[in-house]
């Protein structure tokens, strides 16, 4: 069964003159002029079929195949093309697409009957041919929908048949001349004969027939050009009462702003399906201007995923499909990214999304490491399918050190730059910026340490900057070397250098920042903090910031926060790292506009993104809000992306922005749209949609865009493992759940 919408256009290049004919016969020279005259137009159409917006292909031989076989069949099961070597065609093959069907209608009839076969089966369709009639006004994409791709939510399928000429601007000026003589000479006969106000449509008429002149005189850009069309739509089904009840259908879907009329003479109607067949009638002549027709989105299609990957769900912007999704297409496929940020408001659906992505992989045998803040994500490891492969730690539960900051930056190896010209000099220059690296790492979080009054103070932040940089940086070293080296210092003023290094011993002692002092004897000096295949830390507990309040009224937890966070998410990469970089491996950061808050985190969230096609990485990273993604300058490292619910109009904007998608002509609407819930939500669910780039490369680099709804309905315990809102008897359920699955 087919499930993607395939497209076909054909351009009509006109026909050969009379006199071409002739002397073609007889001299050759004039024949060779004209197909090199013929072969230049065919090369610049190819070119601008290939463009954006359009993205078509020459149709093949095998192509054409299947095309004239859709058409002669027309309404019947899409036909399976044997895939021959390519070669001339004659006239008399057109005999293998018409003597397998058969049409026949009765006169006045209300549809066209098709007999064909499929394998040794017959099949029997009635079609019903609508053609597109008055249209009103219509606002695309602010208000209404593309008008042409409106019926791919039918749920069955329909056929679509264009005739469109492309007028020139001479002819559309001539043409408004004389509209607009007609509407004067109308106005006069009210005013003159009769002594009475002309209607205002009138006077509209006149308005609009006067703008188009002057839009074809001045300035002629290809946007202003005019279009004369006719457009059929076949509805097709296996008895005549249910093709005539979905062209009902159909006419629903499109009122009140377009009417769908149904007319007579339905076979030479159907026969337009059938390339290079005449027009059945000039009725319902449609004179659109170009960008209405394109608003129309008649290539619209919900090709969207890779076909190769986990089911992640179904498209939901018009027809439905199932999306397929690889994370690691960009780095294995497109040598492309595999940075992936998942953006949305609160309750969009970021970590039930993330979430799946972790357990659909993860099952397949792909090690993953989590940063879940909240510690939701943790119950994933108690899954049957995850026992005794997966652990959740609490990192504020850990031992005094085990977010050393030195252990967290990764000691750089020779097999990274295998392929590098020097890859000796190559790991020396690795070897370096780490070094530099875990000084930063160190410096930003002693800096958190002091008091709120010492990190705004120049003089104590430049004794712990050379505190930091004397001390040894290797992953074994701790941050008692600091202190060591305060102690030791004799230079500088020795009252300032004592209260900063009190500062830090106090810190070293508290709950929370003696997480980052380990000691010969305790803590992390660069082993792995897991060493299962799924690893999900969390930070269940952690201080959440209030950012209206000045930091110099932040609490000790408060202030912790950042460093906490940001370590935190050190130690996921570093966990990353640890594997193979030649095998696939999972990163989920989530919500990063906290780690990046601080300056390390942003280095981390950079660094990432860089890396992700070297070691194979693909890194899930989750925000509220577009711009902490794009602000980071690592935009043009970003492959695929998930956009969800956001209603802030400049957070619109940013998704925009990190879609690919133009500002300011009315897409940012349809990010308030997404995962529409009614009042009864609580009681039956609501699936969460995003606006999903699949990040496939393409004309602009940036690959498919298209709404999709994520659905993991089928797989009960991971729903109910996925379920972040608080409620105590849903929690409860999952708690249920495990204990069957372990029963």
């Amino acid at each position: 069964m087919q499930s993607d919408k395939l497209v076909y256009f054909g351009v009509d290049l006109g026909s050969r003159s009379s006199a071409v004919n002739l002397t073609g016969r007889v001299i050759a020279d004039v024949a060779r002029r004209e197909l090199e005259a013929l072969q230049h137009r065919l090369d610049e159409i190819d070119e601008i079929m290939a463009g954006p917006g359009v993205d078509a292909m020459p149709a093949v031989g095998n192509d054409m195949a299947w095309l004239l076989a859709r058409s002669f069949a027309l309404g019947c099961p899409a036909p399976l093309q044997d895939t021959i070597e390519e070669r001339e065609w004659s006239k008399e093959d057109l005999h293998e697409f018409t003597g397998a069907t058969h049409w026949s209608a009765e006169p006045l009839a209300q549809s066209v009957r098709i007999d064909s076969t499929m394998g040794d089966q017959p099949i029997t369709r009635h079609v019903v041919v609508l053609t597109v009639g008055r249209m009103g006004e219509l606002h695309i994409p602010e208000l209404d929908e593309p008008w042409i791709a409106k019926t791919d939510k039918l749920p069955f399928p329909v056929e679509w048949a264009f005739r469109v000429d492309v007028r020139s601007p001479e002819e559309t000026s001539k043409e408004m001349n004389k509209l607009s003589d007609r509407v004067l000479a109308q106005r006069d006969h009210y005013l003159d004969d009769h002594g009475k106000q002309p209607p205002r449509q009138l006077a509209r008429q006149a308005e609009r027939a006067s703008a188009v002149e002057d839009e074809q005189r001045s300035g002629f850009d290809g946007l202003a050009t005019r279009t004369r069309g006719w457009f059929r739509i076949a509805v097709a089904a296996p008895s005549q009462e249910e093709a005539l009840q979905r062209a009902k259908l159909v006419q629903k879907v499109y009122k009140p702003a377009i009417k769908i009329e149904r007319e007579f003479d339905q076979f030479r109607l159907a026969r337009e399906f059938v390339p290079m067949e005449p027009l059945a009638n000039t009725g319902h002549t449609r004179h659109l201007p170009i960008l209405k027709l394109a608003a129309g989105v008649p290539a619209a299609t919900a090709e969207v995923g890779d076909k190769r990957g986990v089911l992640i769900g179904y498209t939901s912007g018009f027809a439905e499909r199932p999306v397929t999704w690889d994370p690691w297409y960009g780095p294995e496929v497109v040598e492309g990214s595999g940075l992936v940020p998942i953006v949305g408001g609160l309750g969009a659906g970021k970590s039930f999304f993330a979430g799946g992505i972790v357990y659909k992989t993860g099952a397949q045998g792909v090690p993953w490491t989590v940063m879940d803040p909240s510690g939701r994500l943790g119950a994933l490891a108690e899954l049957p399918e995850f026992r005794g492969v997966a652990a959740a730690i609490n990192l504020l539960q850990s031992e005094p050190g085990a977010l050393n900051p030195y252990a967290l930056v990764p000691e750089p190896q020779l097999a990274w730059f295998r392929d590098e010209p020097d890859p000796q000099h190559a790991l020396a220059l690795a070897k370096s910026a780490a070094e530099a690296q875990r000084r930063d790492l160190m410096t930003d979080t002693l800096r958190w340490c002091l008091p709120a009054e010492d990190q705004n103070d120049q003089a104590a932040l430049s004794v712990l900057r050379d505190a930091v940089a004397r001390a040894e940086a290797r992953p074994h070293s701790t941050a008692h070397g600091v202190l060591i080296t305060l102690h030791n210092d004799a230079q500088g003023d020795r009252d300032l250098v004592a209260r900063v290094g009190r500062r830090l011993r106090e810190a070293s002692e508290r709950e929370l920042s003696r997480l980052f002092f380990a000691t010969p004897s305790s803590g992390n000096h660069g082993a792995p903090l897991s060493d299962r295949r799924m690893t999900f830390f969390s930070l269940k507990g952690l201080a959440q910031i209030d950012e209206n309040k000045p930091k110099t009224e932040w609490s000790y937890d408060e202030l912790m926060s950042r460093p906490v966070m940001s370590l935190a998410a050190w130690s996921a990469l570093r966990s990353v790292y640890r594997a193979d970089f030649n095998e696939r491996k999972g990163m989920f950061l989530d919500e990063v506009h906290e780690i990046t808050a601080v300056s390390t985190g942003r280095t981390l969230v950079q660094k990432v993104a860089t890396d992700t096609r070297k070691h194979d990485i693909a890194a899930l990273v989750s925000t509220q809000n577009a711009a902490n993604v794009i602000g980071q300058n690592i935009n043009n490292f970003v492959g695929a992306a998930f956009v969800g619910k956001t209603t802030d109009d400049e957070a619109q904007a940013h998704n925009c922005r990190l879609l690919g998608l133009p500002v300011g002509v009315g897409y940012e609407a349809e990010f308030a749209k997404l995962s529409r819930r009614s009042r009864r939500s609580e009681l039956t669910g609501t699936p969460r949609e995003f606006i999903f780039r699949d990040g496939m490369g393409g004309e602009d680099g940036k690959g498919g865009v298209e709404k999709i709804r994520v659905d993991y309905s089928n797989h009960e315990r991971l729903t109910a493992a996925l379920n972040t809102t608080a409620d105590p008897a849903k929690r409860r359920a999952v708690e249920l759940v495990a204990e069957e699955g372990a029963a």
